[in-house]
């Protein structure tokens, strides 16, 4: 009797640890790196999963850029910092870069371009998918 308790009490353990582990590593976000180069974002398309939190790394490679996406920002749920850094569904991207925190609500197709004088005209611009 005392060997069976034993036995259930390790199993308990065994799952709780487990269980907090596989919390731990669900609510680290997946990194999505963006670099932001003369006139294009590299990946220009990103995919992301409704519910589930993203950093979106920005990084500035060449010049003074900006990550314009209010309509994502819009359907995602905020990092308080990240809510801070965003005006008028933007954000200046300087030297060093930046990181947004983000989780997507809504599925849908997200446009994001670089509102600097010409930028997106010269094709700096991309999507975000929501799936």
């Amino acid at each position: 009797m005392l060997r069976t308790g034993l036995t259930i009490a390790a199993a308990v353990a065994a799952l709780t640890v487990t269980a907090a582990f596989s919390s731990a590593r669900q609510a680290s976000p997946s990194v999505i790196e963006i670099q932001l180069k003369n006139y294009e974002f590299v990946p220009s398309t990103l995919r992301l999963q409704r519910g589930v939190p993203v950093v979106l790394r920005l990084v500035e490679t060449a010049g003074s850029h900006s990550f314009s996406a209010p309509e994502l920002f819009a359907a995602s749920t905020l990092d308080p910092t990240t809510a801070a850094m965003i005006r008028d569904g933007k954000v200046e991207v300087g030297e060093g870069g930046l990181e947004l925190r983000l989780t997507p609500n809504t599925p849908g197709t997200y446009a994001f371009r670089c509102t600097h004088f010409m930028h997106s005209a010269f094709g700096m611009k991309g999507t975000a998918v929501v799936e």
